[in-house]
């Protein structure tokens, strides 16, 4: 055997050992690799309603609301909720929803493809008809346009007007969603059917922030009864801290009809 090929040889059974070794290190303590960051990780077992969830609720598929429960005789109110998910502890989410307790509404759990704000609003806001021209329908969102590129897709979803506010809270922007709908009220030649609003105070998954804002949309809604309101959750929190979103099912989201 040549030196050339010795050397072969050996620089060959270095890097078998050093494979082997590397494995072993890898699966044991020794070295953790770099893991997805938590919010892209997969999820475990979080998926299969409990069986009180089933009994107690209405299931509904991942087809969108609007196209189910819009009302073509008044304004329908699209509501999507940033974070809103549906707990594994069934008695937060009846907290949830105790909230509209006083108005005449029925409650779901929607099924979610996708936990991301972006495929919310594709899947739910999609004001149905001719997709080659803007609909007389009205866009609410109390941050930039850039966000999630918004000022790329907005125009495939529909919305003719779309008001966007700088770093504006949820209490400004139902603020905004009020005129608007009292604005529509006032005129009957008005020819608005569809608005819709994505919330964004409760994005961290912050459960009082969650209940400040559904506050807020049950009073806007308290007030125009004129109005069908389809209020539902994004996806489930997947932002601030990991243990709350280990706290609810991967693909479910809770729904409101008024």
């Amino acid at each position: 055997m040549s030196r050339l090929q010795k050397m072969g040889v050996v620089a060959f059974s270095v890097f078998v050992a050093f494979a082997v070794m590397f494995s072993y290190l890898t699966k044991s303590q020794f070295i953790r690799l770099p893991e997805k960051p938590w919010h892209m990780q997969p999820a475990i077992d979080a998926d299969s309603l409990t069986e009180e969830y089933v009994s107690k609720y209405e299931l509904l598929d991942s087809r969108k609301l609007i196209g189910r429960f819009a009302d073509s005789t008044r304004v329908t109110v699209s509501i999507l909720v940033d974070a809103w998910g549906v707990p594994f502890d069934e008695h937060l989410l009846a907290e949830d929803f105790s909230i509209f307790k006083d108005l005449p509404h029925k409650e779901f759990l929607h099924h979610r493809l996708a936990n991301r704000t972006r495929h919310a609003e594709f899947a739910e806001l999609r004001i149905p008809g001719d997709s080659t021209r803007p609909h007389d329908g009205v866009y609410l969102f109390g941050g930039d346009s850039l966000e999630y590129g918004r000022n790329l897709y907005m125009d495939s979803l529909g919305y003719g007007v779309r008001l966007f506010c700088q770093k504006c809270p949820d209490s400004v922007m139902a603020a905004t969603l009020d005129s608007v709908l009292a604005a529509v009220a006032g005129d009957t030649t008005n020819p608005v059917k569809n608005i819709a609003w994505t919330t964004q105070n409760s994005r961290d998954g912050d459960r009082a922030k969650l209940h400040a804002t559904l506050r807020l949309i049950a009073a806007v809604a308290r007030r125009h009864p004129e109005a069908r309101f389809i209020v539902q959750g994004t996806h489930r929190p997947i932002l601030g801290d990991p243990k709350i979103r280990r706290e609810s099912f991967a693909h479910w989201v809770p729904a409101v009809i008024f």
